[in-house]
């Protein structure tokens, strides 16, 4: 008779997945509230706001999200530059992390523009880093998880719940891996909207944090197989 199979546990690209989803929540969150509105992590949001603003004919306010959209393309197009080369997700972390970390000097130096260059600075910073991060998500490669953005893994859970349900089976590691990462999404944005309105300071330094913590993860010479 065959043994059980050990049960699987979430692993090392869970917890490196899940300081990125909450980096996500933390851009968004300070974004929303401070840059006049917009999304620097979840696109579909932000092209939401910007389609608004055009409508409404503020013209100011389109900008703002048009520079969330420039900086997040931006930030792809830089990861696809490296993604393909020999550590290539430890470039893409490494240089979020540069970005992260201009982004929180600005801040320090600027404090929350209401408009000009460094608002657009601020933006440009965060949703670059999001672009980059995008692209670091689908190289660690948990369960099609995408850390930036969840209304397609918020699709698969619940399909997956219910077709598990249907079919009376186990529900699949993999739906715990989404739940997980979803669930460090929302508690990224509880966490730094409560900082934000607390110890600001904190809420524009820790993203840089988060993502430091993942890229030490893949820095490890245990991490190369699953880099």
């Amino acid at each position: 008779m065959a043994a059980n199979p050990p049960p699987q546990r979430l692993g090392k690209p869970d917890r490196s997945m899940h300081l990125l989803s909450a980096t996500s929540g933390a851009a968004d969150i300070v974004a929303f509230l401070k840059f006049h509105m917009v999304f620097t992590s979840a696109m579909t949001g932000n092209l939401a706001l910007f389609g608004i603003a055009i409508g409404q004919g503020h013209l100011l306010s389109a900008t703002h999200s048009l520079a969330a959209l420039l900086g997040f393309v931006t930030g792809v197009a830089i990861a696809a530059l490296w993604k393909e080369r020999l550590l290539g997700l430890r470039w893409i972390l490494g240089l979020e992390v540069i970005f992260l970390l201009s982004y929180a000097l600005c801040w320090i130096h600027w404090g929350f523009p209401p408009e000009g260059f460094p608002l657009y600075a601020l933006i440009l910073f965060s949703a670059m880093s999001m672009g980059l991060q995008s692209v670091a998500a689908r190289l660690v490669n948990v369960a099609g998880v995408p850390s930036v953005v969840f209304t397609s893994t918020l699709t698969s859970i619940v399909l997956t719940f219910i077709q598990s349900l249907h079919k009376r089976c186990p529900l699949p590691f993999a739906l715990r891996q989404q739940f997980t990462a979803l669930l460090a999404y929302l508690g990224g944005a509880v966490v730094f909207a409560f900082l934000l309105t607390d110890i600001p300071i904190l809420a524009m330094t820790l993203p840089a944090v988060l993502v430091a913590l993942a890229l030490w993860m893949y820095w490890r010479p245990a991490a190369d197989a699953a880099s």
